[in-house]
């Protein structure tokens, strides 16, 4: 337990000394109120000076800018020129939206009909060609005549580029017979003449 407690040491040097006249005034201590002069906080308003015043100075008017007669003649037809242009495109807008409304309606008209012929289980009408039964059998007739034209000389180009390539082929042969001759068995004509000597 002896090493928790600290050990208490009577020294001189460390004792301090107090008067008791100080401890005896310490609590007695008075209160020094000063006060605040409050015009040195705050700025009080200066009084304006009413002897002299101030005149403001008014500056002299600029004279009006005049327009010529020949200015303002053309600023009046382009006054006029601008009123035709709006009207005419004001006209052009009343008359798109007058269709625009005719179209909306016919639009309006078609639906209706069409609902109701749903409603009322109305076949569609059939398209009707208004073109001459002739005409058809005669656009028919060329269509199939161009295809047998066309067909006829698909045919005639396939044969003659078959007998060209026969004609190439014969001449390959000939020449080549030419540079290779066949060769000649007993008992081919033209055989004794060509490996019998002296045999005519």
């Amino acid at each position: 337990m002896s090493g928790v407690l600290p050990e208490i040491v009577n020294d001189t040097d460390l004792i301090i000394e107090t008067d008791e006249e100080d401890e005896l005034l310490a609590p007695d201590v008075t209160e020094v109120v000063r006060e605040i002069d409050t015009d040195d906080v705050f700025e009080k308003p200066k009084k304006k000076d009413t002897s002299t015043k101030i005149v403001p100075v008014k500056k002299e008017a600029k004279p009006k800018r005049q327009l010529s007669e020949s200015h303002k003649a053309k600023l009046a037809a382009a006054r006029e020129k601008a009123i035709q242009v709006r009207r005419e495109r004001a006209a052009e807008k009343k008359k798109l939206a007058e269709l625009e409304s005719k179209v909306n309606e016919k639009q309006k008209v078609k639906k209706i009909k069409e609902m109701e012929d749903i409603v009322n289980d109305v076949p569609p009408p059939k398209p009707k060609a208004d073109i001459d039964e002739s005409v058809i059998q005669r656009a028919i007739e060329e269509a199939l005549t161009r295809q047998e034209m066309a067909r006829q000389k698909r045919k005639q180009e396939k044969k003659n580029k078959l007998d060209e390539e026969i004609a190439k082929a014969k001449a390959q042969e000939v020449i080549r017979q030419a540079i290779y001759p066949p060769k000649l068995y007993a008992g081919d004509q033209g055989f004794a003449s060509k490996y019998i000597y002296n045999f005519q």
